[in-house]
């Protein structure tokens, strides 16, 4: 195993910023998650409106960034999907600004409600209980927030000097959810999901499970892909203030494939499956009146 670079050529932020900045989106996904699931009304209504301001972070991340100029001159482009970047960026910052807007109306309408939850521990029958929800909640937010950071990993220049820095926060929230989605398949054993809700078709059902299935896929795939491809392309990889040591050699060649996988196939999988899955959710919801459908992971 190779020993860490130098620290003028290895570029974290001073003061370990990059690890701050991870541990606190880390720490607002757990609260979200905490929040939405909470006995009291009161503080579902907070988690709700805190998950409206990281929407809302989202779109002034995406502003900011976007202030910046790289999207004018960005990195030289590895695949030709790259060009397409910063438009589904923008399509992602304005979905984002859309959620959020959602659910602060949501927040409003969860504010004059003043029913106690009550979830226990492990999965009733029919809905999923607290463990399974905070640890679902916590996963899908950060799950998320990979998706418009990843998109732009790609964008930034090597000159940059806050480049690194970025790559930390990136790889370390990838990290959690890796651990997270471990965690959440070992939980599954010891309290498997409920039921689909009764009111779905043999295709919904079929489909449901098919979706769920990908998406544990795709967080698994989504994070080791691209620790093989720092690893060949002799890159560290970082979980807040350690750094991983390369586990092999360099190899460009080797990299490709996993490049491949990373940057461009599973990425626009995820999007695709991601909102197929929310508009589902949403069309169960409001057009089907299968009121249940959503309260088996949200109350």
């Amino acid at each position: 195993m190779n020993e860490l670079p130098d620290l003028e050529e290895y570029h974290r932020l001073a003061g370990h910023i990059d690890s701050w900045i991870s541990l606190a989106i880390v720490v607002v996904s757990v609260l979200v998650a905490v929040g939405l699931n909470h006995s009291k009304p009161a503080v579902r209504t907070a988690g709700t409106g805190l998950a409206a301001a990281g929407c809302f972070a989202v779109f002034a991340w995406f502003l900011i960034v976007k202030g910046t100029g790289i999207f004018e001159s960005p990195r030289e482009p590895l695949f030709p999907s790259d060009a397409i970047r910063p438009a589904v960026l923008t399509t992602i910052s304005a979905i984002s600004l859309l959620a959020g807007l959602f659910l602060a109306r949501v927040a409003m309408w969860q504010n004059q409600r003043t029913d106690t939850l009550s979830l226990p521990a492990e999965n009733p029958k029919q809905k999923y209980g607290r463990i399974s929800r905070l640890l679902h909640w916590t996963t899908a937010i950060l799950f998320l927030s990979l998706i418009p950071m990843g998109f732009f990993t790609s964008m930034i220049p090597y000159d940059v000097p806050w480049r690194q820095g970025y790559y930390v926060v990136h790889k370390t929230i990838g990290f959690m959810v890796l651990l997270l989605v471990l965690v959440r398949i070992i939980w599954h054993f010891k309290s498997p999901a409920p039921a689909l809700d009764g009111g779905l078709k043999g295709w919904e059902r079929g489909s449901a499970k098919f979706a769920h299935v990908l998406l544990y896929v795709l967080m698994l795939a989504v994070p080791i892909t691209g620790f093989i491809m720092s690893t060949y392309g002799g890159k560290w990889s970082h979980f807040f203030i350690w750094d991983l040591p390369l586990f092999w050699e360099k190899d460009m060649e080797a990299i490709k494939p996993f490049g491949l996988l990373h940057k461009v196939v599973l990425p626009y999988l995820t999007l695709l499956i991601i909102g197929a899955h929310v508009l589902g959710a949403l069309k169960h919801h409001f057009i089907d009146k299968h009121r249940d459908s959503i309260h088996r992971m949200a109350s």
